[in-house]
């Protein structure tokens, strides 16, 4: 099995990109990347425009609105029409091409931080190209909504959204490239979870965000015929691999998400309020006659947040807290593992024998465990900054 990766640093208006497994070209205009099919593809869409099955379109595209002055002012824009249809179905006007033969996703992310990745297999090629961003918007399947449609109020969420395309040079029926949109759903959660990206709405881990998009193509004049696309199946891995590598490429291309910057406890716990505003607005609370200027602080919190040790034995207090909150593992186990990471936190960072000081019978509540957490963590910053 063959793999490739590639990127195009930096575009131009009309700017032919490189094609698809299937020789369709794709080519980058009016900030959206766009592809003509050059045969007949069957196509599965999550898009309001032309969504679901079809094998009569002729386009698909990705519009990023990523230097839009509303987007850079963090301001939400608004509709090109009366509902979501009428919007795509203006941008695919803008773009020049026939709005019912056509489907297309929104981004706020820029095209030219995409990503794409491929794998091959006697014959059969699977690309999977993405733009990504999810700091600001990430979430969990089964957060609490930042829309109620049925009253139309609307808490506006921030820009953040992860958009596939999916390319599989072969013949599937409408049923097996419906469930190729399954695996790739599957392989975007298993690199958000690699990455411990968090959920911007809850203590959970994010899954996606509230906006994301898939597009799957199918090469419909191919003498290829395969039948499933799930888990199972080879056609199923070069899916998952490379959805999981195109995602993952292009959140670090977008916001510099990436194992690196994921493995500081500033992000891991910033689900937890562990996060770096978090800590510097306890540490400015507790220690208010210190000296330090704001800028010292965060530079020593960076310090500490580099430390693998301290990461290791912060991420494990979460992951416990985690367990405990799914029902894995009782409160005595939480709090005695939870007591062991204190104590080995203590010896080698030489403090003072501390522990969690929550009373024996006290309601079972994993905040107080994380309450002690940020003291630990502002007790070894204000010894980091040595006032």
């Amino acid at each position: 099995m063959s793999r490739s990766t590639s990127h195009t640093p930096s575009l131009e208006q009309g700017e032919m990109l490189f094609r698809t497994p299937m020789g369709d070209a794709v080519y980058f205009a009016q900030e959206a990347m766009i592809i003509s099919f050059s045969g007949q593809r069957g196509v599965v869409s999550s898009s309001n425009l032309n969504g679901g099955y079809r094998n009569d379109l002729h386009y698909v595209f990705n519009h990023s609105v990523g230097r839009d002055p509303d987007i850079l002012q963090k301001r939400c824009p608004g509709l090109k029409g009366g509902n979501i249809i009428e919007h795509y179905t203006v941008i695919a006007s803008e773009l020049g091409l026939d709005p019912e033969r056509t489907t297309g996703m929104g981004t706020a992310a820029l095209i030219e931080n995409h990503a794409r990745a491929e794998r091959t297999y006697h014959g059969v090629t699977v690309q999977a190209i993405a733009t990504a961003g999810i700091d600001v918007n990430g979430g969990r399947a089964g957060d609490k909504a930042s829309y109620d449609e049925f009253e139309q109020r609307s808490l506006l969420p921030p820009p953040g959204t992860i958009n596939v395309f999916l390319f599989i040079d072969a013949y599937l029926d409408p049923g097996a490239l419906t469930r190729a949109l399954i695996t790739a759903t599957e392989a975007k959660a298993a690199a958000l979870q690699e990455l411990m990206a968090p959920s911007r709405y809850s203590e959970g881990l994010a899954t996606g965000s509230g906006t994301d998009s898939l597009i799957a193509v199918c090469n419909e004049e191919s003498p290829v015929v395969l039948y499933g696309a799930g888990k199972h199946v080879l056609l199923g891995e070069m899916i998952g691999q490379s959805v999981k590598e195109a995602v993952t490429k292009a959140l670090e291309r977008q916001s510099g998400m990436n194992a690196q910057r994921q493995s500081s406890f500033l992000q891991q716990g910033i689900r937890y309020g562990l996060g770096i505003e978090d800590l510097l607005a306890l540490y400015q609370a507790r220690y208010s006659a210190s000296a330090q200027d704001e800028a010292t602080l965060r530079e020593a919190l960076q310090r500490l947040a580099s430390d693998s040790h301290l990461c290791a034995a912060v991420a494990s207090i979460l992951h416990l807290v985690d367990q405990w909150r799914w029902g894995l593992i009782s409160w005595a186990s939480l709090m005695d593992l939870s007591q062991l990471t204190f104590s080995y936190v203590s010896q080698r960072y030489r403090l003072d024998p501390c522990g969690l000081s929550i009373e024996q019978g006290k309601t079972p509540c994993y905040e107080l465990i994380l309450d002690e957490l940020r003291s630990l963590l502002i007790l070894l910053l204000y010894r980091e900054v040595g006032s």
